[in-house]
């Protein structure tokens, strides 16, 4: 018997007598009972006649429908853990925008819905979104962007400078430079580390990616600091063959910390000063010293 969530809710779907999981069948499949939840998941379209870029109207419509579905899904029992996780986080990082909190809303989101495990299975609630919505005929073209969404992770990028509206960033793991739009609006300066979350284009028709988090932007610490903390995160780890499964390594500490909190607690004790668009963070995540509220403790 499977022990994955998606699993066992696509098996008892069909027949579902549970209120929890009738509802969340009603909104995977459409059906006019689930219009009030469906209402909330925008169109590209209508976001587009917002203002929106095209391929950030396609992630946002995505994201929408992920914080449906997780809502739906967490009054089940099946993801009673992870609503637990998710719950105790929002109440000690009151997700917003300085001087609340510097754990931005888009940061927590893309935390809550693509990285955080649902049990032991290693899911999250995106990949029970992509799993449970395939089996019931989810659109191709929509359970891409969920996908390339999930496979996301923040990282760490270098400024490159701006041409035609665009901002380049070099991820400092692969060296790879990304073409990107910024929605907060935040420009920068050439050189500058940005911790951020860029998710690629998604087709031919798009030439340039989005850095979908609020821009987290990196002082006091350089390139090196980055690279001797993942040294250190390493030290008693098995030594790897290839540069590229070191990399990968390195993205999946990324996605997922040492425990649940681990990005939350660095953002929460590494704030130094906001504006409008951008948030600056100060020290590296494993040196107490470096951190500006470190004394805050938890």
């Amino acid at each position: 018997m499977t022990d994955k969530v998606a699993a066992k809710l696509i098996v008892g779907m069909p027949r579902a007598v549970r209120s929890g999981v009738v509802k969340l069948r009603d909104f995977v499949q459409g059906r006019p009972s689930a219009r009030k939840m469906m209402a909330e998941v925008k169109s590209i379209e209508g976001l587009v006649a917002t203002g929106k870029d095209p391929l950030h109207a396609a992630y946002i419509r995505a994201q929408n429908y992920l914080s449906v579905f997780s809502e739906t899904s967490s009054q089940l029992r099946e993801f009673k853990e992870f609503t637990a996780v998710v719950g105790k986080a929002e109440d000690n990082y009151v997700p917003g925008w300085p001087p609340m909190s510097p754990v931005s809303v888009s940061f927590f989101t893309c935390w809550a819905l693509l990285d955080q495990p649902v049990g032991a299975s290693g899911e999250t609630m995106c990949s029970c979104a992509i799993d449970i919505g395939r089996a019931f005929g989810m659109p191709a073209d929509f359970t891409h962007t969920l996908e390339v969404m999930g496979e996301s992770a923040a990282g760490i990028y270098q400024h490159m400078g701006w041409r035609d509206g665009l901002v380049s960033l070099r991820d400092i793991l692969d060296d790879r430079v990304h073409r990107c739009i910024v929605p907060s609006g935040y420009r920068g300066t050439k050189g500058e580390l940005w911790y951020i979350r860029l998710l690629p284009p998604l087709d031919e028709s798009f030439d340039y990616g989005v850095v979908f988090t609020s821009p987290y932007v990196l002082y006091k610490t350089k390139e090196a600091d980055w690279f001797a903390f993942f040294e250190r995160q390493e030290r008693n780890l098995p030594l790897l063959a290839t540069t590229e499964e070191k990399i990968l390594r390195r993205k999946a500490f990324f996605k997922q910390g040492p425990q649940p909190y681990y990005w939350l607690e660095y953002v929460f004790f590494a704030f130094h000063d906001s504006s409008e668009s951008a948030i600056e963070l100060w020290g590296i995540p494993d040196i107490p010293g470096t951190l500006p509220h470190a004394r805050l403790g938890r």
